[in-house]
């Protein structure tokens, strides 16, 4: 009996030992859950407004949230104080009314946004935006969470600053933090490039498209001087694209505007990576761990699903010029983003995704 008590206490401490395990590795639970949907690309959150449902923009390169709309904000959130907001892809900027705590709510979460700006009447702001949205919630949601986004289920999360996801996604990346603005930096020879560079490219959520140059380097090489007279006097680019493999996932096709013009406040970045890259995949953007997490939005069979909508978008609807650069249609060139902190995708998720 002395024999049999010691072995059952021993597989007792054993199975707990074994919970505890699986305790701790299972997938923390958020602490909040709101629907999203994708329109051009973007992720737009759900909310409760007074008259029915409001969707707001998630923009991982806005500095401070924006509310277009008054009837969103109670009159105890104002502050009484003003500040300007520039929007430096479409050269503009305005003065907003700086905000309190604003509840948003949905599904029985919420979510309080701080010191925001209410910009109201700025009819020619919403359309340079084209800004089917009552308003942005910016930098301050990554700045306190670890933000989830699933495109195909439609639900954003939210965990406490610090968790870590890594184990299980697929595929990270290292996010470089200039401030309070997401970067990444990668090594590729582009296809006008005599050799490989290292570029710095915001993580921009806002940005519908797939990438952006705003680098005179860039330009100056994809272009003549009689080709830059033209553009330039019209506010012009140049939409080229390549074959790139981002997160061990094949982008066939991708457009990549090549701007003529540097906005201001941009000169320190060589462009941006957009939300047509970002939706297809389930990804987790941790400011705090400096990291994007990814694993490709895919069906029953494992195969990827297209999720962008292929349409060509330009940050400031600007015009361009089409140039090709492989070496002969519809032949096109590739390159590879990466860098030095990339775990490989296991191989029953590796396939393509088509952007037209």
């Amino acid at each position: 009996m002395k024999i049999l008590s010691t072995l059952h206490k021993s597989t007792t401490i054993l199975l707990a030992l074994m919970i505890g395990s699986i305790e701790t590795s299972a997938k923390p639970t958020p602490i909040a859950s709101l629907p999203i949907e994708i329109v051009d690309n973007r992720t737009h959150i759900l909310f409760d407004g007074p008259d029915g449902t409001v969707t707001f923009l998630l923009d991982t390169g806005a500095t401070t949230s924006i509310f277009f709309d008054g009837a969103m904000v109670p009159d105890a959130a104002f502050t009484g104080d003003e500040a300007q907001v520039n929007f430096p892809a479409i050269g503009h900027s305005v003065t907003g009314r700086r905000l309190g705590n604003v509840t948003l709510g949905s599904s029985g979460s919420e979510l309080v946004s701080t010191n925001g700006l209410l910009i109201e009447g700025e009819t020619e702001i919403k359309q340079a935006l084209d800004a089917n949205f009552s308003g942005i919630i910016g930098q301050e949601l990554f700045e306190r969470y670890v933000v989830e986004i699933d495109p195909l289920q439609g639900r954003l999360s939210l965990y406490p600053r610090g968790t870590n996801l890594v184990e299980d996604f697929e595929i990270e990346h290292k996010l470089s933090m200039q401030g309070h603005t997401p970067y990444i930096s990668f090594r590729s020879q582009l296809p006008w490039e005599k050799r490989t560079t290292l570029k710095n490219m915001m993580l921009d959520s806002g940005y519908p498209g797939g990438m952006v140059f705003w680098s005179r380097k860039h330009y100056m090489q994809v272009t003549s001087k009689t080709e830059r007279e033209e553009l330039e006097s019209r506010d012009m680019g140049v939409l080229t694209a390549a074959n790139i493999d981002f997160g061990n996932l094949y982008f066939e096709n991708m457009p990549i505007f090549i701007a003529s013009n540097v906005p201001d406040q941009s000169e320190e970045r060589d462009g941006l990576i957009g939300a047509s890259i970002l939706t297809q995949y389930i990804h987790v953007i941790d400011f705090y761990g400096e990291r994007l997490l990814l694993s490709p939005v895919v069906d029953e069979d494992g195969e990827p699903i297209q999720i962008t909508d292929g349409a060509i978008y330009t940050p400031n609807n600007e015009d361009f010029k089409v140039k090709f650069f492989g070496p002969k249609l519809p032949i096109y060139p590739s390159f590879t983003i990466f860098n030095t902190k990339t775990r490989p995708l296991s191989p029953h998720h590796l396939g393509q995704s088509n952007h037209n």
